[in-house]
């Protein structure tokens, strides 16, 4: 039997999830990462344990300073992206290898931040699924399959004569 305070939160979960959902979906391009937003401003519900279940206006406003969290994130990243991609170009003149990096590191910045990560991840930190998935906060089975989005989505985006033998 769930404890009165689980099932409070269950009950709040069911009938303002969809709304804060929303909140942060209309501001974001993502609909997964929204939903995984959506679902840290109930996971902050949980921690701090307010006295009283929450009304909506203090999920929106906790749901305004996940995004804004976001935010920042997504800048840093880009931020990091642009100085790799910088650093890459530069480093290219040196050899074949150097502007074939190049090459990935400008193909990496177009990908979502999500598909950017994980690719990151797995071949640049050399992460096994568990790895990847422990670092993720999701099951291995998540991590495999967004794995496999990311990198279908970078063979799209890739010229053919990037892709190699650990292809797609």
């Amino acid at each position: 039997m769930l404890a009165t305070r689980e099932q409070e939160l269950i009950a709040l979960h069911a009938e303002h999830f969809s709304r804060i959902y929303q909140y942060i979906a209309y501001r974001i391009s993502d609909r997964e990462r929204a939903e995984e937003l959506a679902n840290d401003v109930f996971r902050i519900v949980w921690e701090k344990q307010p006295p009283e279940p929450p009304g909506i206006g203090w999920l929106i406003a906790t749901a305004r300073n996940v995004l804004g969290n976001e935010y920042k994130g997504r800048s840093r990243r880009q931020q990091l992206m642009q100085r790799l991609a910088e650093e890459a170009r530069t480093q290219a003149a040196i050899t074949n290898d150097d502007a074939q990096q190049a090459s990935v590191a400008e193909i990496l910045s177009l990908l979502k931040d999500r598909d950017r990560e994980i690719l990151m991840l797995s071949y640049w930190d050399d992460l096994t699924t568990a790895e990847l998935a422990e670092s993720l906060g999701c099951t291995p089975s998540a991590a495999a399959v967004r794995l496999h989005r990311a990198r279908k989505a970078f063979a799209k985006a890739a010229p053919q004569h990037l892709m190699t033998e650990r292809e797609v």
